[in-house]
């Protein structure tokens, strides 16, 4: 891996050809990061798992082991992503959705660079921001997401902010605003457009829901796959190999339930229609499952588990104190859920058998994700708990980051990246 040299010059079409000819000697692995393993560069890490295997900082932490705070233009509920010493991250105005992109150095969290555009400003949902979205990013580029009623815009930069490509994907039809957030997989750039189709006022025509991939180094699309439009779901795809080989990537959406589609074509492989609800939190592979969730403000949340393979049956479903927002996260043979009612279980896989619940407090619209052998998880108040990954519940303790806090916080085995509202905060000793 490499990043963009300072003052390095190259003609574009040798840049292009040197670097295609690094992707197509790419090799698929069983998780097809394109990234190194212990690199945390799209929602939730690698494969969106939520999971780092070492820490080597307090938790709960102490305001001596806060290495730097930076302040924020704006404020967003999408989560920073790491590529070796950058970190980059999103930001809006809340008043004009000026949206503004973002790389922090690091070690110091001094500003590298900024970029702001301007926006449409249009109706959210009260928990909801102009900055839902958290970036990709990969050797060659990062790459930001950001919707309004007038278009939906994908843009790649080099590392160093110098623009690469901006496609406008269309309008954007949803009643809470734009959430999804592109991933990268097997030298393709994955972004779901899922739009609202249900509930719309007067005249207001339905959206148009599809997946798409993408050149991630032209921004040409590679393939697109058409999906039922119902209610707008902001869930990332999950990877997995299927017994024949062909590399899977999972998604989940009101219209098809849990579906797969090839990641080479986009050919749809399977659906499950489990959902009758919207799909907030994003999909996860596990222990031969694919399990997601659903919900609504008014509660009956679901958390269903279908097998991979064969029939795709459901192995089991959640029904009490499931979550909505906030994605599951696992650990072994376990599975941990921290509800949007602050309730937090611990669900035994494959089977599906609940170790412990415990209700902790708070409303929750971040995921929670474990460092090590701890469960960190974040309330809407910045009330940060943590607890045993393990089947014995243990509350190891707590700690308040003293502002609203919607984001996912990023795990490294050396350091924690925490988003509040208008903050980010590291803690610990990056290296």
């Amino acid at each position: 891996m490499f990043a963009f040299w300072n003052g390095a010059r190259r003609s574009v079409g040798v840049y292009l050809l040197s670097s295609l000819m690094v992707l197509t000697a790419l090799h698929f692995q069983v998780t097809l990061a394109d990234e190194p393993p212990a690199a945390w560069g799209r929602f939730r890490g690698p494969n969106g798992g939520g999971i780092v295997e070492h820490c080597n900082y307090a938790l709960p932490w102490q305001e001596s082991d806060v290495a730097w705070k930076v302040d924020l233009p704006g404020r967003g509920n999408g989560s920073p992503v790491v590529h070796g010493r950058q970190i980059f991250i999103m930001s809006a105005d809340p008043d004009s959705a000026q949206r503004f992109l973002l790389s922090y150095d690091l070690a110091t969290g001094n500003e590298i660079w900024k970029k702001s555009f301007v926006s449409t400003p249009h109706h959210l949902h009260e928990r909801s921001s102009y900055a839902s979205s958290t970036p990709c990013v990969n050797e060659h580029a990062v790459y930001f997401a950001w919707g309004a009623p007038d278009g939906v815009l994908l843009k790649a930069f080099q590392h160093d902010g110098q623009e690469i490509w901006s496609r406008n994907l269309g309008s954007f039809v949803s009643q809470h605003g734009f959430g999804a957030s592109p991933a990268l997989y097997g030298g393709k750039l994955i972004l779901v457009n899922s739009q609202q189709a249900e509930q719309l006022p007067p005249g207001q025509p339905p959206g148009e829901s599809r997946v798409t991939a993408f050149d991630p180094l032209t921004g040409e699309v590679l393939w697109e796959t058409v999906r039922t439009a119902t209610k707008a779901c902001y869930g990332v795809p999950a990877h997995y190999q299927a017994l024949d080989g062909r590399n899977v990537l999972v998604f989940a959406n009101t219209g098809e339930g849990l579906y797969a589609l090839d990641l080479e074509t986009g050919e749809p492989l399977w659906n499950k229609r489990v959902f009758g609800k919207r799909c907030v939190s994003s999909p996860v592979t596990v222990a031969g499952l694919a399990i997601g969730t659903e919900g609504s403000g008014g509660g009956g949340n679901i958390l269903w588990a279908v097998d991979l393979e064969g029939e795709h049956a459901v192995k089991f479903k959640i029904t009490r104190s499931a979550p909505y927002v906030p994605t599951p996260v696992a650990k072994d043979d376990l599975l941990f859920l921290w509800g949007d009612n602050g309730i937090v279980s611990c669900v035994e896989l494959p089977g599906g058998d609940v170790v412990w619940s415990k209700r902790i407090g708070g409303n929750v619209s971040t995921s929670p994700v474990i460092a090590g052998d701890k469960l960190v998880g974040i309330a809407e108040d910045g009330t940060l708990t943590v607890l045993a990954a393990s089947r014995e519940f243990k509350n190891l303790g707590s700690l308040e980051l003293g502002e609203t806090t919607r984001a996912t916080p990023l795990v490294a085995e050396d350091y924690m990246l925490v988003r509040t509202n208008s903050r980010l905060l590291c803690i610990g000793k990056p290296q």
